[in-house]
């Protein structure tokens, strides 16, 4: 993808791209601050701006005011995606979103090439860092950074893709009604230890029911503030 602009900021965008497609900023995790990027680039922070600008038109990056910028996709095609998801009804987007997780836990599951270590290991990472952040510690994953990872275990290049675009326009939904999950942290802990359970021993028919019965749980909440307001 070219980038508009002048040649150090299409060369800043270059380094941000490789490093999102390296996977050094998985899907759903956080990047270093415009401070940290402009001295690591060797540019001043409006060139780092413009870059992150460019590859949050394109989808690839999301600013969220107050919580940093988020890696939302890993290519360009993630934008007309989500723009095409956000056409479609909330009980489409829900129905769908659990279908991708269900299919998603039970082919992480049954992963057995040498980089399924490591991907579980980041897995039980985030899931301790979200425990650890909601109990008040520093400390926290990225929204939606255990469900993403996930999916990246499947290794399926499409169905990230379509999950990072329908998480996109259920995000816009959700922010549009000011709602959320109402999903008691604790519930959501055990859900999330099950799972981790079920693909650390290869068992992906468990690790099917339990994403099923999960997303059913999350989502039957989102779905009823959103109809409720």
């Amino acid at each position: 993808m070219v980038a508009l602009g002048s040649a150090r900021v299409r060369e800043a965008v270059r380094h941000l791209q490789e490093a999102i497609a390296s996977g050094r900023w998985p899907v759903n995790s956080r990047i270093p601050n415009e401070a940290d990027l402009a001295a690591e680039l060797g540019v001043g922070r409006s060139t780092v701006r413009e870059a992150v600008g460019s590859l949050a038109r394109l989808g690839m990056l999301e600013p969220a005011p107050g919580r940093g910028t988020f890696v939302r996709s890993l290519s360009p095609v993630y934008g007309v995606l989500s723009d095409f998801a956000g056409q479609h009804s909330w009980a489409d987007l829900l129905a769908v979103r659990k279908a991708l997780e269900v299919q998603a836990a039970e082919l992480a599951a049954v992963r057995r090439d040498p980089g399924a270590a490591e991907a579980l290991r980041q897995l039980r990472a985030a899931h301790a860092a979200d425990v650890e952040g909601s109990a008040g510690t520093e400390r926290g994953a990225a929204p939606g950074q255990f469900h993403s990872l996930m999916v990246a275990m499947a290794q399926n290049r499409l169905l990230e893709d379509l999950y990072a675009a329908l998480m996109s326009a259920l995000r816009s939904g959700v922010a549009a009604h000011q709602v959320c999950s109402g999903q008691v942290a604790e519930v959501r802990w055990a859900e999330h230890e099950a799972l981790l359970a079920a693909i650390a021993v290869g068992n992906g028919s468990a690790a099917a029911a339990v994403a099923a019965a999960h997303a059913d749980h999350d989502l039957r909440e989102v779905k009823g503030a959103v109809d409720d307001g």
